[in-house]
């Protein structure tokens, strides 16, 4: 109602409350007009009948009602009770129905959950089923079985060749749509990762500034490829801190090892990216217009400025992820993030570096090694690769500049990686590869005749495991050893040949 109706049913109320005894008023729709309230007639008119939109519609006035009531004095108190007692049932009604509404929603969120739980265990014993022949035996020990490692090294091996040799297709004959292909590869890589990673100890590396990088690079030449002030960003990432984060990870050219070859496409690829960009006109993505001479030049700002705080943006993001969002996780999950593996990897560069540096500034005692779990290793690593990051960024102005000096640059960090793949075929991987597939039943069952046809390496590795326990041989090792037998192996452990060996 409006105002100067509700003061004319006032004073009309008024006006027959003084003809009538106070207990005997009754209110009707002479005294006040309640269709205006969007009811029939009667108190229940204003709103208070069962029909549900009636009850909605009652909760969006019921603040002016009770302003209402506070302004018109001369409303009986036994009716004002009246009305404010059907209001407040009225309001607990609603509340109730909106409990219920929230208690069903929980309730058919929990089914669809059972549901998708069901559906997501018998997907999975169903692609066991296909993948493995048996719905019991997980993927991940069915790839750990010798006849399959080996086929799916051979695989592994094939793709890594194609992969190269592809990429080297594309830079030499195709450099203006080396981008495509290098958003299906390293998209696929990155995919593939995820898969492979999600689950596992290195789901946080999934995090790192590499994949960062990557992945804004991606979106960058499908959304705003013309936006040259970002391709000079991202040809500042990639040659700089990426590209010798080649040297930093120790990354190697294996390509028998998905792992390995994936680790060094997302670090060795957006640098080819970029060359070819920079210095071959491409139509989608253009860093130099040669003949205005725009763009040909890497400004200040976008080489140090815009690159270092575009660069802060994703560490800000990796620690909200690693130590606030995902902390717990990582802690009850024993989770691996780019901090611990560094820590706890004293042969790797970033560690023996930053630690000597930290121990001569001070921060560091000069018997004090890395704990992963301290704040003081924390910020030393974040300082430690912020400083990093800069000192990388110093020679992508002249990258930028000079076309000889960029091809110099990849060949030096793509020689270093095959260097690193081939030190890892002679000297780590012809032993591993062998002692995985050796158990003690295939060593007794030799005969003589294949003993003698045994390679070099293999012969060196049986001379090796013979020195290491000289007086326990292999049928001795299938057996649990005799009080005899366990007093030899320790006199063979601490004997000065043994020590010696060692």
């Amino acid at each position: 109602a409006s105002p100067t109706q509700a003061r004319d049913g006032a004073s009309s109320m008024g006006a027959n409350t003084e003809r009538n005894d106070a207990k005997s008023v009754n209110i009707t729709d002479d005294y006040w007009d309640f269709d205006e309230f969007g009811g029939g007639g009667g108190v229940d008119g204003i709103g208070f009948g069962d029909d549900e939109d009636e009850q909605l519609r009652l909760s969006d006035f019921t603040g002016d009602l009770m302003g209402f009531f506070k302004e018109v004095p001369s409303i009986p108190d036994h009716l004002r009770k009246e009305w404010k007692k059907r209001i407040r049932k009225h309001q607990l009604r609603i509340k109730k129905k909106l409990s219920e509404a929230r208690d069903g929603l929980r309730t058919i969120h929990e089914q669809i959950k059972k549901k998708g739980s069901s559906l997501r265990q018998k997907g999975a014993k169903a692609a066991r089923r296909i993948i493995t022949g048996s719905s019991n035996k997980r993927v991940r020990d069915f790839v750990k079985e010798p006849p399959v490692a080996r086929m799916i090294d051979c695989i592994s091996f094939t793709l890594g060749v194609m992969l190269l040799v592809s990429a080297e297709f594309f830079a030499l004959k195709l450099p203006d749509q080396f981008w495509k292909f290098y958003i299906v590869t390293v998209g696929a890589m990155m995919v593939t990762r995820v898969c492979l990673w999600w689950g596992g100890v290195f789901k946080y590396f999934l995090f790192d500034f590499c994949y960062y990088v990557n992945l804004v690079l991606i979106i960058i030449l499908i959304v705003c490829p013309e936006n040259t002030t970002l391709l000079q960003v991202c040809f500042v990432w990639t040659n700089g801190p990426v590209g010798l984060a080649m040297v930093t990870w120790r990354n190697s050219l294996v390509f028998h090892s998905l792992e390995k070859v994936t680790s060094l496409y997302v670090h060795a690829a957006p640098p080819l990216l970029m060359m070819c960009t920079r210095w071959y006109n491409t139509d989608h993505a253009k860093l130099c217009n040669e003949e205005t001479g725009e763009s040909c030049y890497l400004p200040w700002t976008t080489w140090w400025g815009y690159s270092f705080a575009l660069y802060l943006v994703w560490q800000l993001l990796q620690i909200l992820l690693t130590e606030i969002i995902g902390r717990k996780e990582i802690e009850r999950r024993k989770l691996q993030t780019s901090c611990r593996w560094i820590a706890t990897h004293p042969r790797m560069p970033a560690h023996f570096i930053s630690l000597r540096i930290a121990r001569r500034l001070g921060i560091m005692a000069k018997d004090e090694s890395y704990d992963h779990t301290s704040l003081k290793t924390k910020i030393i690593f974040v300082t430690f690769q912020a400083v990093y990051t800069l000192i990388t960024m110093l020679p992508c102005k002249m990258l930028y500049e000079s076309f000889w000096a960029h091809i110099v640059y990849l060949a030096v960090l793509y020689i270093y990686c095959v260097w690193n793949g081939a030190r890892f075929y002679i000297h780590v991987f012809a032993e591993r590869y062998i002692l995985q597939f050796r158990t003690p039943d295939s060593i007794e069952s030799k005969s003589p005749r294949s003993k003698a046809s045994t390679s070099s390496i293999e012969n060196l590795i049986i001379s090796k495991e013979s020195l290491e326990k000289p007086s326990v041989s292999v049928s001795q090792l299938k057996k649990e050893p005799t009080p005899v037998q366990a007093n030899q192996v320790k006199e063979s452990l601490t004997s000065p040949e043994q020590k010696k060996i060692q």
